[in-house]
């Protein structure tokens, strides 16, 4: 949940730039983190019980539509945009969520003791 919206607003920002729309690529890489940052809040006041794992599927979902929506507005022809490699984004969100795993499996395996 905490990734994917936030590289959806950076692979979305990226791809406004290259059609010419330097402001709307900076409202929807702000606007990705803001969505971020709202659903992380929210999520603290979810009661934790077994349906609370599609929470972050369902927002997943809900970020990338509207990312997908609002860059409709500026990319008129979509059909003859060129597709772009997932490299530079898959090694972007590698190189932030191998890290985090790493220190949270670190912080298990690694108590203090008393």
């Amino acid at each position: 949940m905490l990734f994917s919206a936030i590289a959806g607003g950076v692979m979305t920002a990226q791809n406004l730039k290259d059609v010419g729309q330097p402001d709307a690529a900076r409202k929807a890489l702000w606007g990705s983190i803001a969505y971020t940052v709202a659903m992380a809040w929210l999520m603290t006041y979810v009661p934790p019980t077994s349906t609370v794992g599609i929470f972050p599927i369902v927002v997943g979902y809900v970020g990338a539509m509207g990312l997908e929506n609002y860059s409709k507005k500026f990319i008129e022809n979509r059909s003859v945009f060129p597709a772009k490699s997932i490299v530079k984004p898959l090694l972007i969100c590698l190189a932030i969520f191998v890290p985090l795993i790493a220190l949270v499996f670190y912080s298990l395996t690694h108590q203090p003791v008393d």
